[in-house]
């Protein structure tokens, strides 16, 4: 049989370089965070000396760097820093970040990054827009876990919204319906605000999520009549909780690749392009973005395609973080691109190869060879119980079984596995997102449950540093 030395030559190099912006090329940026090194401390506005503790560059991005901003237990900011839209603010602007939640086990709302025109104290810590002190505000708004109808664990999102038609004095919460953030996966936010003509109603934001339209309010006043130097004048890098009262456990995220347009959507960054309509879409850019699962080219990740022994061995090896082997096991590999991966298999006892002394790297992997290697690889106790029908009396039952039984598959269809039916790429890459999900420190974060909230008696005084 001829190695097909598939698809590990456009590996690395392409991480960055291939990923698609959404950004059309006529598209005006006026603002730009990649936090690719350590400039990234420069160019902001009201940088705080809790910024640079609280905020740090990690290489767990979205694509390569990222920023981790930390919240401690009993604070109120996290992060709050601002980018200036230039000499002439403009009317209306688009923006897009993405988010991965790490230990956001929030007890009450807050707020996330977005746009802002500030020009004294108001549009911010409950006081609003007057004639005499203009301002406004449009920043993201995340709810407690659980909250607003998301499901359980999930944080719902919306915008945080300060305007001259406020009914009170602190900001509008406007929950996006049926959007929330879930723990520890990539996901894009967008927002677009278009002011209104001083002294009309026709201002407008809007607000999507992954991609999708969530959020539409027309009818907007962000300023009055006269009101003609008030602009659209930051991106507001905003991550804070409260509210009156400081978060009572650790919160935790990773922003990345902020972008700000003042000619159309930003849109997200997608590193394939053959997998839209895949089931496992999330799943597939969930991995490439840890750096577990590479395409098969400029852009595409071949989604339908057979999974080979030897790529599996290396998924295995990444998700594992699995340590060089000692020696030599196998004798077909000699040279291989997925020998080393193989050997690591093989000295973890994941693998004992496919014949005696041989591996088979380039032979198409069934899904019950994949059922099985996982049950060893994770050690995962037998099961007692029969999941499928079309298995019974096959050499891997009893590892399909265990397989289901810990809610790794939900099979191919009801009461079916299809044990021999070969792996594809997209499967492959549902099923390591799982198994990454039950490891630290790829998993999710373990956090108590919050208290019952809020706490009795009056809230403490908010240190001038941790103010908005």
């Amino acid at each position: 049989m001829t190695a097909k030395w598939p698809r590990i030559a456009v590996l690395i190099t392409l991480v960055l370089a291939t990923l698609g912006t959404g950004l059309s090329a006529s598209a005006e940026t006026v603002a730009t965070r990649e936090f690719e090194d350590d400039t990234w401390t420069e160019g902001w506005t009201d940088f705080r000396a809790t910024d640079s503790t609280r905020a740090t560059l990690v290489n767990t991005g979205f694509a390569g760097s990222g920023l981790r901003i930390t919240i401690p237990e009993g604070a109120f900011r996290g992060f709050g820093a601002f980018d200036t839209l230039g000499e002439t603010p403009p009317q209306q602007a688009w923006y897009r970040y993405h988010i991965r939640l790490l230990s956001w086990n929030s007890a009450d709302e807050g707020k996330l990054p977005g746009l802002s025109g500030l020009y004294s104290s108001s549009g911010r810590g409950c006081i609003p827009s007057t004639p005499s002190r203009p301002g406004w505000s449009a920043r993201g708004l995340f709810g407690a876990a659980g909250a607003e109808g998301a499901p359980a664990g999930h944080v719902p999102i919306g915008v945080y919204l300060y305007h001259v038609d406020q009914p009170g004095d602190c900001g509008e919460e406007l929950f996006w319906p049926g959007a929330s953030l879930e723990p520890a996966r990539w996901q894009c936010i967008e927002g677009h605000v278009k002011l209104n003509t001083p002294g009309s109603n026709n201002g407008l934001f809007e607000g999507w999520l992954d991609g999708k339209l969530r959020f539409s309010r027309t009818g907007l006043a962000y300023r009055r009549a006269g009101e003609t130097q008030v602009g659209i004048s930051d991106m507001w890098h905003n991550v804070y909780f409260g509210g009156s009262w400081p978060t009572p456990n650790r919160l935790s995220l990773i922003i990345d690749q902020v972008v700000v347009s003042t000619s159309g959507r930003v849109g997200c960054l997608d590193p394939f392009t053959d997998d839209n309509t895949s089931l496992h879409v999330k799943a597939l850019t969930e991995l490439h973005a840890l750096g577990l699962l590479f395409g098969c080219g400029y852009r595409i990740v071949c989604p339908g395609d057979e999974m080979t022994r030897g790529e599996v061995a290396a998924m295995f090896g990444r998700v594992l973080g699995l340590p060089p082997a000692g020696k030599d096991y196998f004798s077909d590999d000699q040279g291989h691109v997925f020998e080393g991966a193989a050997n690591k298999l093989a000295e973890a006892g994941i693998s004992v190869g496919c014949a005696s002394g041989r591996f088979c790297p380039d032979r198409p992997l069934t899904r019950a060879e994949f059922a099985t290697m996982t049950v060893r690889a994770m050690h995962l106790p037998a099961s007692g119980g029969d999941a499928f029908t079309d298995d019974e009396g096959h050499w891997g039952e009893s590892a399909i079984n265990t397989f289901a039984d810990v809610g790794l598959t939900e099979g191919c269809g009801p009461k079916r596995f299809c044990p021999n039916r070969t792996l594809t790429r997209e499967e492959a890459a549902s099923f390591f997102l799982r198994v990454a999900d039950r490891l630290e420190p790829l998993g999710l974060a373990s956090v108590e449950p919050p208290p019952d909230w809020p706490p009795p008696g009056d809230p403490p005084p908010i240190p001038p540093e941790e103010r908005d």
